[in-house]
């Protein structure tokens, strides 16, 4: 785990500073040159903006790098408009940058499968936002594998875990810290999404240190509404949070819980999806008009 948290950093920071520099050390001879090299990098660079997990490389940091980035485009594209758009004489144009154009073939049809995960694939049903008290960041959240690790899950194909946000924009004080408490979201108030009934409420199993897990027990510490028909689970709260139970009815902002570390999971967050009983389907849900899309950020 912490190999690939480490790898996942060196990708998000790295390669956004290496195609900045890219950029700010081309010398094309042509402006149709530079374009290609630009709309390469720059379609690389979206793809890790939106693909990468800033909660875990940092929100801020970020923002840093695609300021750098813009920079960088701005700065090379001064050294290069007066140049003509075409070069005379030597190869072909697409033999000189066959490998840029497929690159930028590869990863434009990459962006073009994320942004696809982005689009809402049904109708969502609209909900309050389920935590209170911070800033939360959609950690897992979209229509495909590469934005979702629950999407190809039928049930949970629409789910979301959200992770909170400190005050330097990251999800924990650390890469990967043991600790429960070193996790922003530890504690924070879960509410009802949804008017409802409780279906299900679970309490009593205990909070893992991250990186141990409870297979047997995936959902945890949750509690599992019936909003009009459509069933939502609040999963992995902490031990002893949990204010509901069976049959009780709830409102809009009603208490559940507290977010914790209980069940099948790698460290505190709230994991949340809504399903149709009667098919088994998962169901698209936004928060106050908004999808729960990967590096969403909500304020509540």
């Amino acid at each position: 785990m912490l190999l690939s948290i480490t790898l996942l950093l060196l990708v998000c920071i790295g390669l956004p500073l290496a195609q900045a520099w890219r950029l700010l050390r081309l010398r094309e001879p042509a402006r149709s040159a530079w374009l290609l090299v630009a709309a390469d990098a720059a379609v690389f660079v979206a793809l890790l903006m939106l693909v990468g997990r800033w909660d875990i490389a940092g929100y801020w940091l970020r923002l840093l790098l695609a300021a750098a980035f813009v920079a960088a485009l701005l700065w090379s594209w001064r050294n290069h408009r007066g140049r003509p758009w075409r070069a005379g004489g030597g190869k072909p144009f697409w033999r000189r940058h066959w490998g840029t154009i497929a690159s930028l073939a590869f990863f434009g049809s990459v962006l073009v499968h994320v942004l696809s995960g982005l689009a809402p694939s049904a109708p969502a049903r609209d909900m309050a936002f389920p935590l209170e008290g911070g800033r939360f960041m959609v950690g897992q959240g979209g229509g495909i594998k590469l934005l979702n690790q629950h999407a190809s899950h039928r049930q949970q194909r629409h789910a979301a875990d959200i992770v909170a946000l400190n005050a330097l924009g990251f999800r924990a004080s650390g890469i990967l810290p043991v600790r429960l408490d070193a996790y922003a979201i530890l504690g924070a108030a879960v509410v009802s999404p949804c008017a409802g009934t409780v279906v299900e409420a679970r309490d009593g199993l205990p909070d893992l240190t991250p990186g141990e897990m409870d297979p047997e027990h995936p959902a945890g510490n949750h509690a599992l509404l019936d909003c009009d028909g459509l069933r939502v689970l609040l999963a992995h709260l902490q031990h002893g949070s949990v204010a509901v139970a069976t049959g009780d009815p709830v409102t809009v902002g009603d208490p559940i819980g507290r977010v914790g570390n209980s069940g099948n999971t790698t460290e505190p967050h709230l994991h949340i999806h809504a399903f149709d009983p009667r098919t088994g389907d998962g169901v698209p849900i936004r928060f106050d008009g908004r999808a729960p899309l990967r590096n969403r950020v909500f304020r509540n």
